[in-house]
């Protein structure tokens, strides 16, 4: 049980947070002077970039020593576990081959280095990072209802 509630609440701690980049960090920096927008958004780009990876590896792996055995979940439990589980590892994987890559690059942007096409590349990893949101704040949900379930 402790388990569960532990992998509950890493998770819930992430979604949340890529849940305030998405509606509430990223739109209220795209309203900034271009130089600080940049500036802050290389900032984060660079700091979530060396802590996310962890989070993600952790979360996940929480959730997956909760669909072994030794954890004794009842087969709702798992099963709604599992589906949390696999949602999350599909998140990775699209991290890994979508908004990663912008993102690293992202991470070394200054206001004077920044491409021509900065703009675009950030609306991609915006619509990346909703899209990954989305699954993890699903992911969350489903492993809640399979506390509930236990």
């Amino acid at each position: 049980m402790i388990l569960h509630l532990v992998a509950l609440l890493v998770l819930g701690l992430m979604a949340g947070s890529e849940l305030n980049v998405a509606l509430f960090s990223h739109p209220v920096l795209k309203r900034q002077p271009q130089e600080t927008h940049i500036l802050v958004r290389s900032s984060l780009a660079a700091l979530l970039g060396r802590v996310m990876p962890f989070w993600m590896a952790g979360s996940t792996l929480l959730n997956l020593l909760l669909i072994l055995p030794f954890e004794h979940l009842n087969e709702s439990a798992w099963r709604l576990a599992a589906v949390a589980f696999a949602i999350q590892v599909l998140a990775v994987v699209f991290s890994l081959v979508a908004p990663v890559p912008i993102n690293n690059r992202i991470a070394k942007w200054t206001p004077k280095s920044i491409p021509e096409d900065w703009n675009a590349q950030e609306h991609r990893w915006d619509l990346y990072h909703f899209v990954r949101t989305c699954g993890l704040v699903a992911a969350f949900a489903i492993l809640s209802l399979s506390f509930s379930a236990r």
